[in-house]
């Protein structure tokens, strides 16, 4: 299961968004990146967010929430220990998406277009791409169960 939803926020949302994310991401050991606690989803300043991606979690909890940070470099494969993970490319300038790792050892590459969501089985082996380019790339994951 892969499923894409665009437009998830309006300009003024996702700005203050993203502000709010870069206020919170900070180096954690063995993590690429900077990311967030894994608690992003309790604070206040995320109500709007997740309100807007309540239709495409219907029966769902969140189980973890936290925001990324990469210059373009790529995260290690892994599956999250969840039902579902959702992606929300809040600042996305290459569109760099999800790549999965297939059975014959191919790699599926998906769009991640900004202001989007993708969510798909959390237990399929998958990355993020890395980009030849530095780039500011801020997404938010979430863990559903």
């Amino acid at each position: 299961m892969f499923k894409v939803r665009k437009n998830i926020l309006n300009t003024k949302e996702k700005n203050k968004l993203l502000k709010f994310v870069k206020t919170k991401v900070k180096s954690i050991y063995g993590c690429p990146g900077l990311q967030t606690d894994s608690n992003l989803h309790t604070y206040r300043e995320m109500d709007y967010f997740l309100d807007k991606i309540k239709n495409e979690v219907k029966n769902y909890r969140i189980v973890k929430c936290w925001g990324n940070y990469t210059d373009g470099s790529y995260s290690a494969w892994h599956d999250h220990p969840s039902k579902y993970a959702l992606v929300y490319y809040l600042y996305s300038p290459e569109n760099l998406g999800v790549m999965f790792r297939k059975e014959n050892d191919t790699i599926k590459y998906t769009k991640g277009l900004e202001n989007s969501i993708a969510m798909f089985n959390s237990n399929k082996i998958h990355s993020v791409p890395n980009s030849p380019k530095k780039i500011n790339r801020y997404s938010i994951a979430v863990d559903l169960q």
